[in-house]
């Protein structure tokens, strides 16, 4: 006697099997973009550290200027992210590290501080 089999769902199995390597592959992409990310932007925080010391280097300059002088009206201000006439560079040839201060008296003074390190830029600001 013999007996035939008849299967009604060919394919059903490869179907299913790419079913599953499409979602592994999109998991896989989604996690591998993530590391991508993380690790570009952990690169940049040495450059962001270096750029918030400048800003502050350029505060406590600032600071002591004021302290030698009596006259606040001579204090000027600079522009904003260290571009302009107003910044000052720590590294005159290749000018990666600048920093520019900009001063606001009133009833508080405000004194903030911009640093840029190789495109990154930071700002810091004191109140008293």
């Amino acid at each position: 006697m013999k007996y035939t089999i008849y299967i009604k769902n060919k394919g059903a199995a490869l179907l299913l099997t790419l079913l599953i390597l499409t979602a592994i592959l999109a998991i896989a992409f989604g996690v591998s973009t993530l590391i991508f990310g993380e690790t570009k932007m952990s690169q940049e925080v040495p450059k962001s550290l270096r750029a918030y010391y400048i800003a502050e280097a350029g505060i406590e300059r600032k600071l002591y200027e004021i302290r030698q002088q009596s006259n606040f009206a001579d204090i000027g201000s600079a522009p904003n992210w260290c571009s302009g006439a107003g910044k000052v560079c720590l590294d005159p040839p290749n000018n990666t590290s600048c920093y520019a201060v900009d001063v606001t008296i009133g009833a508080a003074t405000s004194i903030k501080g911009y640093g840029c390190y190789r495109g990154t830029r930071r700002a810091v600001e004191v109140s008293y």
